[in-house]
């Protein structure tokens, strides 16, 4: 740039030109004595206006971006979950054959609708036509030997009663194979259930004296933590008065003060928190004492009315550990956020203070010292934190196993055995009358022999003719086991379940039973095809592990099915959680019912739709869009307009928040100006490039 030229102005403001410089110099030379030196001074001029000129373009301020904002608002915000899953009957028909036997074939499918009488599936009736057949026959040979009675003997009636010996021999060998493997099925059943009880009481056990030592270590973690915090602010003092006292400035030792600094805020803060959180801590304590002795009044009172009020005990207690714990696990979290923080910033002091400059100055070994001892002191509590989280972990895991032994896990498993005794008793009072019905059959054809080679007398005509009776009466059986190898719909309704297929062997039984909308069945029999009830429906869906902590049986929702449309709405409350989670894909999640209060007429079981349930509710608060949250340094802020500038905003605090909008409960008021995000642009024809997103020019979006 030649001399005399200025071009210095202010940032934004069109640059000034100063005439003179050389062209002045020039000019008092007596440079215009000739008129060729002047045409060359005129053109020396205006080359250099033209050059202020362009300078002036060049360096004007870049136009200033409108910024868009959004004033803080009151109004509502609503909280909710949303669950997804499909509708499903709440009252059901429990079916399942008279007999057991093999399927052969299934008429219905899941979701048909079926009339009262349809048959819905049938079993393998080869053994069945066997046994018709073979009743049949014997009608046909009790006959037989009714007419050689009375016709008198003859060979053929000789060789048809011994027939009939050999056939009830064979009979008899029979039965006593069939009875001595149901004994012994049914004694595998006894000793299955046995060992199922004392499995599940074995990790019960273990699960209380888990919950015992882990309650130990959480009280002496906390002693420890409030310690901790408490060294680590006596460090942190020692330090910046070691700095302080070596007199040492410069950009580490600077840096090393502001960390120091920094660190000394978070301690504050943290120590300010200890208190809440040892009053935290000893409700925690005092819950976990409760639901111990819970549990051991559980453990006394296990059968009859005793047991029912020792699990609504349990229950009742259940419910504050878990508050205690909540609220503990919340002061504790509070605590470490800023022992973390005083950890981060104590390792930036150590960084600063061997760096490359202030790490040659010995009368900062002390600050060293003590940075070095304040970053394992803080180190150590952060190690002591994540220790405490495991533990309540663990604690969790073992109040789990409580409640499922208590409240389902003992009862099922005393009931499982009692039933499988049962079914055992009652097979041991089948043997005896079979075996002696076979023996009873068997001597009755060996008697027959010997009378068949008799003349005829009255009696044996009419003992005859009972056996041939006897003989139709077994064909009636066996006809009707062969009808009940169809099973027919009671009523009309909705196929919901079939648990079976073709080729598998299904128990009988023939109960047809109901479940109820709460899911308590009338017997425990066991269920082939379900036929739902659609006069009350309920939508079933899964929600996650994080989600399911927010959600309360009671809890209002509002349901809407896709098939039906978005536009129509229905209103229900939750009516099931499920205690344990299922893994689906590794993940785990937990089932959970909403019961529609009046069902809209088009909706039906099967039905996909959404159920959003209210967990939070606020009305008449300060709320800004969520657009206007940015994440700075590891906090959320805003930025504001004031004077015309966007200003960050670092001390707001947010409360609840839905899809679109914050809550804001502290650091805004109603009124302020927050600055949103600039949006999306598409080029534009004045040949310059456009900005596609991003922060507004002098702003802070997305850091």
């Amino acid at each position: 740039m030649q001399k005399g030229l200025s071009t210095t102005a202010p940032a934004g403001a069109v640059k000034t030109v100063t005439r003179g410089g050389a062209a002045a110099a020039v000019l008092k030379k007596g440079f215009l004595g000739t008129p060729a030196r002047k045409l060359i001074v005129v053109g020396l001029v205006a080359l250099v206006a033209g050059g202020a000129v362009v300078a002036s373009r060049a360096t004007s301020a870049p136009p200033k971006v409108e910024l868009r904002t959004q004033p803080v608002a009151v109004g509502g915000v609503t909280q909710t979950v949303a669950v997804s899953g499909s509708v499903s009957a709440a009252a059901q028909t429990k079916l399942n054959f008279q007999l057991a036997g093999k399927l052969s074939d299934v008429y219905v499918s899941v979701g048909q609708k079926v009339t009262a009488g349809q048959p819905l599936a049938k079993l393998d009736t080869s053994d069945l036509q066997v046994a018709l057949n073979q009743a049949k026959a014997n009608l046909a040979s009790a006959a037989a030997r009714y007419g050689q009675v009375v016709a008198g003997a003859d060979p053929a009636d000789i060789a048809q009663a011994r027939l009939a010996v050999d056939n009830a021999q064979r009979s008899l060998e029979s039965t006593q194979t069939s009875t001595s493997n149901d004994l012994t099925s049914a004694k595998q059943a006894v000793d299955n259930a046995e060992q199922s009880l004392l499995r599940l009481s074995a990790t019960y056990s273990a699960a209380r004296t888990n919950f015992s030592t882990i309650a130990s270590g959480i009280s002496a973690d906390t002693a420890a933590l409030r310690g901790v915090v408490g060294r680590a602010k006596d460090l942190t003092s020692a330090a910046l008065s070691d700095i302080q006292t070596s007199g040492r400035t410069g950009s580490d030792v600077t840096a090393a003060k502001n960390a120091l600094n920094s660190v000394n805020g978070s301690l504050t803060g943290a120590i300010a928190l200890l208190d809440p959180l040892q009053a935290a801590y000893t409700e925690y304590a005092t819950q976990s004492d409760n639901l111990l002795a819970a549990v051991a009044f559980f453990d006394r009172n296990t059968t009859g009315a005793g047991a029912a009020a020792a699990v609504q005990s349990y229950q009742t207690t259940l419910v504050a550990f878990n508050t205690a714990q909540s609220r503990f696990t919340d002061a504790l979290a509070s605590v470490n956020t800023g022992v973390s923080a005083a950890a981060s910033s104590s390792n930036d002091a150590v960084a600063a203070l061997n760096g490359a400059t202030a790490k040659n100055y010995t009368d900062l070994d002390s600050a060293r010292t003590d940075a070095t001892a304040l970053s394992l002191q803080l180190a150590g509590a952060v190690s002591t934190y994540n220790s405490m989280k495991a533990r309540i972990a663990q604690s969790t895991s073992a109040v789990s196993t409580f409640t499922d032994f208590i409240v389902s896990g003992y009862v099922g498993a005393q009931n499982t055995l009692v039933n499988a005794q049962q079914s055992y008793n009652a097979t041991q009072s089948k043997v005896g009358p079979s075996i002696s019905s076979s023996q009873s059959a068997l001597q009755n054809a060996q008697l027959s022999l010997s009378k068949v080679a008799a003349p005829p007398k009255d009696y044996d005509i009419a003992a005859a003719y009972a056996g041939m009776l006897t003989a139709q009466a077994s064909v009636d059986t066996a006809t009707n086991n062969l009808g009940y190898a169809t099973l027919l719909a009671p009523t009309t309704g909705l196929i919901a379940q079939v648990n079976g297929n073709v080729g598998e062997n299904v128990s009988g039984g023939g109960a047809v039973t109901a479940t109820t909308s709460t899911g308590t069945a009338v017997n425990t029999t066991n269920t082939f095809i379900l036929l739902a009830n659609t006069t009350s429906i309920a939508l079933h869906g899964t929600v996650g592990e994080a989600e399911v902590a927010k959600l309360r049986l009671g809890q209002v929702a509002t349901i809407t099915v896709d098939a039906v449309g978005a536009g129509t709405r229905m209103t229900g409350k939750v009516t099931g959680l499920d205690p344990l989670a299922t893994l689906q894909q590794g993940v785990p999640v937990y089932g959970i019912d909403v019961t529609i209060d009046i069902p809209n007429e088009q909706v039906r079981p099967g039905m996909s739709g959404t159920a959003n349930v209210i967990i939070a509710s606020k009305q008449g608060v300060l709320t800004i869009p969520n657009l206007a949250i940015r994440s700075q340094g590891g906090r959320r802020i805003v930025q504001v307009l004031r004077d015309g500038n966007a200003v960050d905003v670092t001390d707001v605090t947010f409360g609840i928040a839905t899809d679109s909008v914050t809550e804001v409960t502290n650091g805004l008021k109603e009124g302020d100006l927050v600055v949103l995000p600039q949006p999306r642009a598409s080029a534009s024809g004045s040949g310059r490039p456009v900005q596609i997103g991003g922060p507004p020019p002098g702003g802070g979006f997305g850091r």
